[in-house]
């Protein structure tokens, strides 16, 4: 059975406790569902108590891949693909959805995007507090730990997000002001209605985080849809390269990969990006014929085999010619591109020969637009992990850990020494169009050159690091509704 379809059973279960529908997690339909009702039927019927927050949990779940009123917003992935837009990685060949992204001219209060990206975050965090405010925080039930320790790192998950979005970077930033922290009647400090200092906000991530690895030990997930001891740890270890932890980075990266194998070298090269039982994701979305939203999809814009924006109509998204030039030639993520001297015809019905070059290729059709999405995959912590050990001198060792994922792309390469660079490089190649690197533009202090020779970017833009139009500004609305949060508050 697909993980979401077990909502509509749930919810007819419980339907003294809580109405079913877009809104049945909101703040008027918790009278449906006290702590104290489902502790009371709890202590007569565990698998009952363990059926409504299971149905609570996969809301959580589901609004993750939502479709929101517009073709360029649907939830967790369109606000990583918007940030991916504004490093040099991508290349958008037609001003059309996402090209404000592009420009990086999409901060301003009152933008769609910015309004957007912190209704996901904020959206992920209630729905997940839902859940917490249900749970004692020292719950021994294994079925209840299990969903309190993936509702904990769901909502890391948002906070994360949000204050990367909504903020510099930790680093230098510490006592900057961050985001609200809204916790639960559960949690071990109130909430913070205000903008919460960039280190309160990220005390809490990682508190959350650890809490959730250690409530997810032994737990065995039923789909790659849900977050298991694994994941956390991943995210924990995204979390902790962001503070410049760098033993916790490479030790919860470490963690976090064990038992997920890679794909070898012609695994790589022929895969869609596009199924979520492949064999190193750690963490996608199952999309399924109820879950699709179609033109209003990742795989609508990124896919340049499907009749959706980043096909039928053109707007191709394509690798910088820059990175592309640092990918080996026997590297098996040159498959993934468009290479120079490929044939462009424009009048042929083959997405590879009409397509400019430098256009991806990585993110392949699924028939009925069911590409699943990808969240998190082993690879990226191998990276994580070299990077960790390269910032800490340990060069040799990072060489070591890198080759393991290496020996997996590009039979050439054979380094025995590597630093943080020439990882964040090979990070920029794997995780092309992931949605991830942004973050570490972000986190490393990184500027955005697209003026150089040769450039194959139609909007050839220079910022330096740490520059505040990759920062949004806090939306309109929340300032409007939210008395904690003053007009002086709003970043520049």
């Amino acid at each position: 059975m697909k993980l979401f379809n077990k909502i509509t059973i749930v919810c007819s279960f419980s339907l003294l406790f809580l109405s079913c529908g877009e809104d049945f997690l909101d703040n008027e339909n918790k009278r449906y569902a006290t702590k104290d009702q489902i502790e009371e039927v709890g202590n007569t019927s565990p698998d009952a108590i363990a059926a409504i927050l299971e149905g609570m949990l996969n809301g959580v779940y589901a609004y993750t891949t939502e479709y929101q009123a517009s073709h360029d917003v649907f939830s967790y992935m369109s606000v990583g693909l918007a940030g991916d837009l504004m490093t040099e990685d991508i290349a958008q060949l037609m001003n059309h959805w996402f090209y404000y992204d592009y420009q990086i001219d999409n901060r301003n209060a009152t933008y769609r995007r910015v309004v957007q990206a912190w209704t996901t975050a904020y959206t992920i965090i209630s729905k997940s507090n839902e859940v917490i405010d249900k749970l004692s925080s020292d719950v021994t039930n294994p079925r209840l730990k299990a969903y309190l320790g993936q509702a904990l790192a769901l909502r890391a998950l948002g906070f994360h997000v949000a204050i990367q979005r909504f903020q510099q970077t930790y680093k230098g930033h510490e006592q900057d002001k961050g985001v609200p922290i809204y916790l639960t009647s559960q949690d071990d400090s109130p909430s913070i209605l205000s903008r919460a200092s960039v280190q309160e906000v990220y005390d809490r991530i990682i508190k959350d985080l650890n809490k959730a690895v250690e409530l997810l030990d032994g737990y065995s997930r039923p789909s790659t849809a849900m977050i298991n001891k694994n994941v956390a740890a991943g995210l924990l270890a995204r979390v902790y390269m962001t503070v410049e932890d760098w033993d916790n980075a490479a030790k919860f990266a470490n963690m976090a990969r064990q038992g997920f194998s890679l794909m070898n070298i012609a695994e790589c090269a022929a895969d869609g990006f596009n199924d979520i039982n492949n064999k190193e994701w750690m963490w996608g979305a199952d999309i399924t014929g109820e879950t699709t939203t179609m033109f209003a999809s990742y795989f609508s814009h990124m896919c340049t085999y499907d009749a959706g924006y980043g096909g039928a109509v053109g707007v191709y998204k394509a690798i910088d010619k820059r990175l592309f030039d640092q990918i080996g030639n026997n590297d098996a993520r040159r498959k993934h591109f468009k290479v120079p001297g490929d044939v462009v015809d424009n009048a042929s019905s083959l997405p590879e020969v009409k397509a400019p070059v430098y256009t991806n290729l990585k993110f392949k059709r699924v028939t009925g637009w069911l590409a699943d999405y990808v969240y998190m995959r082993a690879a990226e912590m191998y990276l994580i992990e070299a990077e960790a050990l390269a910032h800490q001198n340990k060069n040799t060792e990072a060489a070591n850990v890198l080759k393991l994922l290496m020996d997996n792309r590009d039979s050439d390469w054979n380094r025995t020494s590597v630093t943080v660079e020439d990882v964040f490089l090979q990070k920029r190649i794997e995780l092309w169009g992931e949605g991830v690197i942004f973050y570490d533009y972000l986190r490393l202090k990184k500027g955005v050159d697209r003026t150089y020779d040769g450039s194959n970017h139609l909007e050839k833009i220079k910022l330096p690091a740490e520059d505040w139009r990759f920062i949004y500004q806090i939306p309109q609305t929340e300032i409007d509704n939210n008395s904690e949060i003053k007009l002086e508050d709003q970043n520049p």
